[in-house]
């Protein structure tokens, strides 16, 4: 089941935390072949996101006045 619309940058923070949690952990070796492509996703992604930095940044700013 996939995240819920009203919580969906929540949960995924979450689960990207934990995947940092086990870069920092070194656990990212014998993984099997789909979660290499997972990495490769979330890499893309990343950069993805970050070109809407700053859109994104100015949206929490306005939330947070």
């Amino acid at each position: 089941m996939g995240n819920m619309s009203y919580c969906r940058f929540k949960n995924t923070s979450l689960d990207l935390g934990d995947c940092l949690d086990a870069i920092e952990r070194g656990e990212i070796h014998d993984l099997v072949d789909y979660e290499y492509e997972g990495i490769e996703d979330i890499l893309d992604y990343c950069e993805a996101i970050l070109e809407y930095r700053a859109r994104l940044e100015e949206a929490i700013d306005e939330y947070k006045r």
